[in-house]
């Protein structure tokens, strides 16, 4: 016969279940603590999709882990749990008849007296992760304090599973997001506000080899030779650092070597998808940024009817955009056209309405961001 644990022992088994979080084998500790409290001959924990689904997870004490995971014994955990929700617990008495489609399934993996309990710990889009305990003899006071003690340790044990599912998510996003930066074809870089980079993709170090007049990337620090684009990066930056929320967007503009830049600044931080890849990015508290420059007029490959179809732009507008895009003012398209001015500002107009923003920066941006999939 056992009590519900005292504080000592509780307070021991909920810091073990957090502990998971950081390390998901340390559920074998948990599962050893609720086996020796309730003072029962088995325990596990066992996460599967479904009936059908060969994907299982599970930890045992006193018990076959490959019996636990096996398919037979996931169907009949699956059929004695499918009408219940989560935080139930099923009571699994084997001196009764059990089900012959499940039944004997988990008298193979354990026995074939005593009785199974089954919590029901998460259940989610048809995964299901539930902690198993089993009793060789059993007597109804005992069966009761155990069930008390496992619904005590239920919030605990799905507070400690969606901090594990968070991470995980984190994790994906942060290797989706590591292999686009590294991948882009748009040059990119992460900078702190002094200039010092801690780390940037291939087309970024190809477009300062390239650009040696504009600036200068070595010895991890970027040196800008052009004052203009020092200028509108060191601006940029500024606003990233009071607007953290926003991406800042500029064109800048060198009139005497007649280049043109589409620049842009996102303020990072730890926190976000970069932070669990990039360790080294946010070892210390200091601000860093994602800075990415693209020279206007490069591109050869996008084509105004690409430009027309993704956008629902009109053949004019599709051509506006384009000539924008590789660096045409609205003053020179005018003239190129033979048309006013205002005619140009007014088709830019519809264009962005068209996109759903209201500012050119924003507009280019798009279009950029366009460009990207055809450099």
């Amino acid at each position: 016969m056992i009590n519900i644990f005292g504080d000592d022992a509780y307070l021991s088994l909920v810091q073990s279940i957090y502990e998971t979080v950081v390390d998901p084998r340390e559920w074998e500790k948990v599962i050893a603590e609720i086996v020796n409290i309730t003072h029962a001959s088995a325990g596990a924990v066992v996460g599967f999709k479904g009936k059908d689904d060969r994907r299982v997870s599970g930890l045992a004490k006193g018990i076959s882990k490959t019996l636990l995971c096996s398919p037979q014994v996931v169907s009949a955990l699956y059929a004695c749990t499918m009408s219940v929700g989560q935080g139930a617990v099923v009571n699994i008495d084997f001196k009764t008849r059990l089900s012959p489609e499940w039944g004997p399934s988990l008298h193979e993996c354990f026995g074939n007296e005593g009785t199974l309990l089954v919590l029901v710990v998460m259940k989610e889009a048809g995964r299901q992760i539930s902690l198993l305990v089993h009793f060789n003899h059993t007597h109804r006071n005992e069966i009761e304090y155990a069930t008390q003690a496992l619904m005590k340790l239920l919030p605990h044990c799905q507070t400690a599973i969606a901090i594990q599912k968070a991470n995980l998510q984190e994790r994906e996003r942060s290797s989706q997001m590591e292999s686009a930066f590294f991948s882009s074809p748009a040059p990119s870089a992460i900078i702190t506000a002094d200039y010092q980079v801690r780390c940037a993709n291939q087309s970024f170090e190809k477009f300062a080899e390239a650009s040696h007049q504009l600036l200068e990337y070595r010895d991890s620090a970027l040196d800008f030779i052009d004052p203009m684009l020092e200028d509108a990066i060191s601006q940029l930056l500024g606003l990233a650092t009071s607007h953290s929320r926003m991406r800042h967007i500029a064109c800048a503009e060198d009139r005497t070597k007649s280049v043109r830049w589409l620049v842009s600044v996102d303020a990072l931080s730890g926190r976000g998808a970069f932070g669990t890849q990039f360790k080294s990015v946010f070892a210390s508290n200091e601000g860093v940024f994602m800075l990415t420059i693209r020279e206007l007029g490069k591109n050869t490959l996008l084509r105004p009817e690409m430009i027309k179809s993704i956008f629902g732009l009109t053949a004019t507008e599709a051509n506006l955009a384009h000539s924008l895009l590789n660096g045409d003012t609205a003053s020179e398209i005018a003239r190129q056209r033979g048309v006013s001015k205002n005619t140009i500002h007014n088709q830019l107009a519809s264009a962005m309405a068209r996109v759903g923003v209201n500012r050119q920066t924003q507009f280019m941006h798009c279009l950029a961001g366009l460009a990207n999939f055809t450099h």
